[in-house]
């Protein structure tokens, strides 16, 4: 027990040091100093992918806002799978109002990564950018992702930055503090061992012929980011992450949603795990080891914190005798474990605070004061989600039947609807909006940061002691005293050092072995028109007239193939579906024109 009782404390206490020296390190070599946006040498098309599903009450200024883009070359395309609000009339009323609007239509719900795939059908441009409905892309964004597809032709995906906007109840704030100090401190880190676990679904660009390469998106995960992470990274494909890509977002703003949101996430990392388990043992598969053992640990974690609260319920609820002596936990303070956890969780949540705050005009350091939620928050229901996420990964594994999707509800989307499209900068340039602050929300948070504070009673009760004051002798003598705080510090620092000096040598490996040179030698071919016809089962002149088309409608057969229904500009009488266009390709069928 004293084993586990171990691992469930010290876990999260040298991942939060692994992440801040993976992050600190990521700033120094790759954030510092590079905050003027890039001078292109070529401005390749841009096909920003829109999948839209009952998003009345936000698409239209997300659209609008997207049509005010500085990069010079790109095209919208919005893609409304099975809606059952307005969202198809704004959008075509868009469509009219906005040149490079384009729009497809789904007949059904399919779900989203079945939306980015006929998106993707539907545009010839080099590069996919995938934005979520109810995100809003800093205007200079895609000059960021596109210069990292130029410098190197291994990258196949860059992921951005999201921002939270609506701060406007506590959950929310909460999670601010999650993409600074947790989301953000990973993509760095994972950034500096050579693979990143996922990409951001809401914000992502794509070199097309890297997903051409995967097969696409996969319709029936839950997560379709996760799983087309996994894909391109053991093709070999380059994922990478940049800080200055900036998207704001709407984050949960109640439990049950967050709680939905989280149990998703965690059961689309068990489906992925699972998925790509084949791959693992092989040689070439190698720089996702550490991905791999890293998530399995970490789920192994959440089951030991699971059992360990089970052990301490039983030991004191329990009648005496009932629960075995062997597994009793009388108590979840680790004495001098706790105050090591709780600095450097403070300090975690300090460093990525620090460093996102590059990215607001107000800063970030202030909401310290509500980040102090998030370690039980997060590790409380990160453990709870991924419990019940396994038996459900592993119960759906292998399904082929669609993963589709709703739209959370958020209560500042009624908010966004009230707000004239000339307000929207107060959201981009200061992203606040805090009018609903509440009494209660400050007392429960001081109240909280005095629970916090308890994890550090051994300090205190350490420095009454040097003093004189023996208020809290036999504390200190249980926990042993000066000499036990010396011992353990001294361990940690060692760890700490050997962590830190472990990571600088595997970042100076993937340096000097992977980054110094290009192993595929030549920039990848654009995709065809003849190879999107032949991985979608559609003659070429279908798709050429698809990529003309500014109003597209299409639904999948019971073969995922697409099926057009019609699409603007008059498409060819003959257009079917097909793998060739030889007229007695018994894969031929004829489709109705428009």
């Amino acid at each position: 027990m004293n084993a586990l009782f171990f691992f469930v404390f010290l876990y999260p206490l040298f991942m939060a040091i692994f992440w801040m020296i993976g992050a600190l390190l990521f700033f120094l070599r790759r954030e510092r100093n590079d905050g003027t946006r890039p001078v292109l040498d070529a401005v390749p098309r841009v096909a920003i992918l829109v999948p839209c599903h009952n998003e009345e009450v936000v698409i239209r200024d997300t659209i609008r806002h997207l049509n005010t883009n500085q990069y010079p070359n790109f095209e919208i395309i919005a893609i409304d799978d099975g809606s059952t609000d307005r969202t198809p009339e704004i959008l075509n009323e868009l469509r009219a109002e906005i040149d490079r609007l384009r729009v497809v239509t789904l007949t059904r719900n399919y779900g989203k990564a079945m939306a980015l795939r006929a998106g993707a059908m539907a545009s010839s441009a080099e590069f996919l950018m995938c934005i979520d409905a109810d995100a809003l892309l800093d205007r200079g964004a895609l000059f960021w992702m596109v210069r990292h597809f130029l410098q190197g032709s291994r990258v196949g995906a860059v992921t951005g930055n999201p921002r939270v906007v609506n701060r406007t109840s506590l959950l929310a704030r909460i999670q601010i503090g999650e993409f600074s100090a947790i989301i953000g401190m990973v993509k760095r880190g994972q950034r500096d061992i050579g693979r990143i676990f996922t990409v951001s679904g809401v914000v992502t660009c794509f070199r097309r012929a890297a997903v051409h390469e995967v097969g696409y998106w996969s319709p029936e995960t839950v997560t379709e980011d996760i799983d087309i992470s996994w894909k391109l990274q053991l093709k070999h494909w380059d994922i990478r992450y940049e800080p200055r890509a900036l998207t704001w977002i709407l984050v949960p703003e109640t439990l049950r949603h967050l709680w939905r949101q989280r149990l998703r996430w965690a059961q689309g990392g068990v489906e992925a795990a699972i998925k790509y388990a084949r791959h693992m043992p092989h040689w070439v598969s190698r720089r996702m080891w550490s991905v791999y053992v890293e998530y399995w640990v970490g789920v192994a974690w959440c089951y030991a914190f699971a059992f360990t609260v089970l052990c301490w319920a039983g030991t004191n609820f329990l009648p005496a005798g009932l629960w075995p002596a062997n597994m009793a936990v009388p108590t979840l303070l680790p004495g001098w474990t706790g105050v090591t956890l709780g600095a450097a969780c403070l300090a975690q949540f300090s460093v990525g605070l620090i460093i996102d705050s590059h990215y607001e005009r107000r800063g970030l350091f202030r909401h310290l004061f509500w980040a102090i939620w998030y370690p039980a928050v997060y590790w409380l229901i990160n453990a709870v989600t991924t419990v019940v996420a396994v038996p459900r990964g592993i119960a759906h594994y292998g399904r082929t039947r669609y993963a589709v999707w709703r739209s959370p509800g958020r209560k500042l989307r009624k908010l966004l609807a009230q707000l004239h499209v000339s307000q929207r900068h107060l959201f981009i340039d200061s992203p606040i909006v805090e009018n609903s602050r509440r009494t209660l929300e400050y007392v429960l948070t001081v109240v909280f940061w005095g629970v916090w504070a308890y994890l550090v009673m051994p300090l205190l009760s350490m420095a009454l002691w040097y003093g004189g004051i023996y208020l809290f002798t036999d504390r200190m003598v249980t926990l042993g005293g000066y000499q036990a705080f010396a011992d353990q510090l001294l361990q940690y620092t060692a760890a700490v050092l050997a962590m830190g000096i472990a990571l600088l040598l595997w970042v100076a490996w993937n340096f000097f072995h992977y980054g110094r040179h290009d192993r595929r030698n030549v920039i990848p071919k654009q995709v065809t028109t003849l190879q999107i016809g032949e991985t979608m089962h559609l003659e070429t002149r279908c798709v050429s007239a698809l990529q003309e088309s500014r109003a597209i409608a299409l639904h999948f057969d019971e073969s995922r193939l697409p099926v057009i229904e019609r699409m603007s500009g008059g498409p060819p009488a003959a257009c079917g579906t097909g793998k060739t266009d030889d007229p007695s390709s018994p894969d031929r069928v004829s489709l109705p024109s428009s």
